[in-house]
């Protein structure tokens, strides 16, 4: 446990130097920005409009492609840095390694989707000068966790996959993104929404309205989605493991 603790201290150190760290934090005020101003009197006339509409905009077009990009730049730095093999000097399985770099950008995802709602929060007190009440508030916030957890399983699989590619990073970036941008196709028709991992988001945070088979449904394929990128992962590193043995 001490050693995965120290692991994670490290890679977060390492993270902190990069300047994806910063292009993500920028990025996201930015996208809060952007939806303000496209059409700030029409959420001026309803109390909670501008967090409700921010969750799309962030889901289609932001959130799922820096995850992306986070987690398998952190994985594919080793490779592209030519330090991974001075990292098997260390008392560490590689798929412990990996499975840090993975628990890292799951919990940058939370916190990016909480830094998007504090964002939301103060667009709302600008607009109306008042905050939502308490209940609707953690309502929101309820929705902006359930969609950074979900966020991270949908992207899961374009993670693991790029992550051992040279450059696989940004193929990440551009295959996210474009899985993304299709949802907003997807979202159009009511199987899809709940099947197409990217929708099932909102299915599952409940921004989609939806009954509890439609929620579980949506739960199940993006645990489906992680469940796969672990047992690709788990099938590289077994791989590689072999190979080096042989």
């Amino acid at each position: 446990m001490k050693k995965l603790s120290v692991l994670l201290k490290t890679e977060s150190m390492k993270l902190r130097r990069s300047p994806i760290l910063l292009i993500s934090f920028f990025a996201t005020p930015l996208t809060a920005f952007f939806v303000f101003f496209a059409d700030p009197n029409r959420y001026a006339s309803h109390l909670g409009w501008y967090i409700d509409e921010l969750q799309p905009w962030s889901i289609f077009f932001l959130l799922p492609s820096i995850t992306a990009l986070l987690g398998s730049y952190l994985i594919c730095r080793e490779k592209d840095d030519d330090t991974f093999k001075t990292l098997r000097l260390i008392p560490v399985s590689p798929i412990q390694l990996t499975l840090v770099k993975l628990f890292l950008t799951f919990s940058l995802t939370i916190i990016l989707s909480l830094f998007l709602f504090t964002f939301s929060i103060f667009g709302e007190l600008i607009l109306h000068h008042s905050l939502l009440p308490l209940s609707p508030m953690f309502h929101m916030l309820r929705q902006y966790l359930l969609n950074g957890i979900g966020i991270f399983l949908a992207v899961l699989p374009f993670i693991t996959v790029c992550s051992f590619q040279k450059n696989g990073q940004w193929i990440a970036l551009i295959l996210t993104e474009i899985y993304s941008i299709t949802g907003l196709f997807a979202g159009i028709a009511d199987p899809f929404r709940t099947y197409y991992p990217i929708t099932a988001i909102f299915q599952l945070s409940g921004y989609y309205p939806a009954d509890f088979n439609k929620r579980l449904i949506s739960l199940l394929i993006l645990l489906l989605c992680g469940t796969l990128s672990l047992f690709v992962l788990w099938i590289f590193h077994g791989t590689k493991k072999t190979t080096a043995t042989v």
